[in-house]
Formats: structure tokens, sequence, C-alpha cells
């Protein structure tokens, strides 16, 4: 449920969006949870909240001691997304050997690799042994579980696949999508307002309220994307950043049912398809007038419109949009000529025109 802050928490909240160094957002935070007030409804604020000073916390720590010899986790994210690999350790050794061409077994820090799926490069990173016992190895795991667009669970039945499920969910961190997510993309131009790009359902709530509650945070210039089926709830968690889910694929040498995409070790081809989906991406192919389109795509989060092809390739492009020509799902019909907020679907081709 909404957790109807106070007038004086959404305040602070707004010195929180301002702050621009760790040590400032360390204490707007601190300022944050003084006015935040405690019953059953804001549980899941605060705990993002003492969560996320404990990482502002420790980044601080590091940019104190850039020089220390400490090991990190933290591994930069390439290609259409980055996926953790849990399990045994022999048995997310053999996977990764499977999937890409890294022979390294990690024992101190985690391995990046690359699988693909058709032409899109996808990142696996195969941390070091997990000891759930230990709360400095655990944590840095978790942590690298947050950084991640998605989680691999390597098992070999269900008893260690719930083992796995059981630790993330106990760090807050839930496995699969919620029934909608919403995308907030603030801008710095105050004449923009705030426009709601609605490709999926509001419930229980509409645009002029979901409005106002922004405003009511200090946001008010933005870009809100609703995506599937969408509650003010939602657009709260969509501002806190509080709540985290992770899409999960299972790669198991048995087969059982828990409702996630399961594949075995004879079934790579359907593993990496798996992947792929689970990373809620879609492919967008550009082209000149006259032109043939580019072979290789620009990935773009599954909700992408046409203006958000154009600022990602320049921001001239997107700054002199006049409108764009796409072939492909999302299109009525080839070449359909379309505005900046048509939602483009995977493997569409796009063609921009400008002013």
């Amino acid at each position: 449920m909404v957790t109807n802050l106070p007038a004086e928490a959404k305040a602070k909240w707004i010195k929180v969006m301002e702050a621009k160094t760790p040590e400032e957002k360390i204490k707007a935070i601190q300022d944050f949870l003084s006015y935040v007030p405690k019953h059953k409804g804001t549980e899941n604020l605060v705990y993002w909240a003492k969560r996320r000073l404990a990482e502002l916390r420790e980044e601080s720590e590091k940019q104190r001691h850039k020089k220390s010899s400490s090991l990190s986790f933290f591994v930069e994210k390439e290609g259409a997304g980055q996926i953790l690999v849990l399990g045994k350790q022999e048995l997310k050794n053999k996977a990764v050997r499977m999937l890409t061409n890294v022979r390294q077994d990690p024992k101190d820090l985690p391995v990046p690799a690359m699988t693909y799926y058709e032409d899109v490069a996808i990142q696996l990173v195969n941390p070091p042994p997990l000891i759930l016992d230990s709360k400095l190895i655990a944590g840095k795991i978790i942590g690298l579980a947050r950084n991640a667009d998605a989680i691999l669970a390597v098992v070999s039945n269900d008893v260690e696949f719930t083992r796995i499920r059981e630790f993330l969910e106990s760090n807050n961190i839930l496995l699969g999508k919620p029934k909608g997510r919403v995308v907030i993309e603030k801008s710095r131009s105050p004449k923009d307002g705030i426009r709601i790009i609605n490709m999926g359902k509001l419930v229980n709530t509409d645009e002029n309220e979901v409005r106002s509650y922004l405003e009511g945070f200090g946001i008010r210039s933005a870009v809100v994307k609703v995506i599937g089926e969408v509650t003010l709830d939602d657009v709260e968690k969509a501002i806190f950043e509080a709540t985290t889910y992770k899409p999960m694929v299972i790669l198991s040498e048995t087969r059982f049912n828990v409702g996630f995409p399961l594949a075995t070790f004879d079934e790579l081809d359907k593993l990496r398809r798996y992947l792929f989906e689970s990373l809620d991406v879609i492919r967008v192919y550009t082209k000149e007038p006259g032109e043939k389109p580019t072979q290789e795509p620009l990935i773009m989060k599954r909700g992408a419109t046409v203006l958000d092809v154009a600022r990602k390739l320049h921001s001239a492009l997107s700054e002199n949009f006049k409108y764009a020509r796409v072939w492909g799902p999302s299109a009525k019909f080839p070449g359909q000529k379309v505005g900046g907020d048509h939602p483009l679907e995977d493997k569409d081709i796009v063609e921009i025109k400008t002013k």
C-alpha cells in the first residue's frame, strides 16, 4: 500500500534526489528517515533506505581508500544485459564452459563471459564459491545479484533451487516479474512537465492522480512509462526503488516445476532464448533512407519508444526529431509514419527524420 508520507518526509526526499556526493546522500537519507513514520506501511521503504545507506557508506569508504588492495566484486555490464550465475561451483563452472569460451574457474573474483542468442551478446557473471554462512561473501553476492539484470540458477534438483531462492528472498530480492512496472525518466527542462506514456493499464488510479503524486515528491518534469498493470503503489516503488525483482532462469540436471523457465544441459539453445527473454529487452535496427538496415541492433528496454532510440543514437536526433518510419512487429504496415511516443517491439526497423 502507498505509504502516505507526511509533507516533511517528502520535502526531505527531495533533498535526497538533489544530493550529489555519497556523503551528501548519506546525510540526506538519514534526515529523510527521521521523518518517516514507523508503521507496517513503511517497513519496506525503511528497509530500502537503510540498505541504500550501507551501500553509500561502502562507496564513500572506497573513494577514501582508492589505493586499497581490498577485492571488489563489482562487474561492469556489457552486452544486452548481465546475468548472475548461482549454484554449486562445479555445476556453475560446467555451465559457463558450455555456454561461453571462458575456461577460468573463479576462486577469488567473479569471472565475466559472453554467451550469444542469435545476434545478441549476453554477459554471464560466475562468482566464486558462495558460503551462505559468511556474511562477507554472502553480502558481496547479494550486491552482484542487485546489479545483475537476471539470475541463472544452475542446480541438480529442486532442493538446491529452493535453497538459492530462500537465500535471495531473505535478502529482499524477489524472483520473477511484477504485473507491471513504472519507469520515471526525469527531465532537466521544467517546461516539459510530466508526460505519461501508458503502454499498460492504471489500476485504481488515473493519470491526474499519478501526476499529483509525483509532484508531491518534487518531480515536476519527467516522462513516466506505465508498462503492464500499475497501481499508485508501483509509482511509489519507482520513486524509491524500494523493491528488487529479478527474473530467474533455471539450468538443471533434472526436470521440476517451480514456475520459472527451465532447461536441461542438453537444451542450451532453449536456455539462451530463456536468458534473452529474461532481460526484457528488444532489438531495434536503424536505417538511412534508401539504405539497408544496420546488422548490429540497438538493445533497448522493452517499452522503449522511437524517441528513446533517437536519444540513444545522438542527442541532436532527439532535439530535432520530426517523425520516423517503422517496419516490423510494431508497425501497422511497412514504413508506417509514427511520432516519438510510438512504442517499439523486438526486431523493429526505424528510420528517423529530423527537422
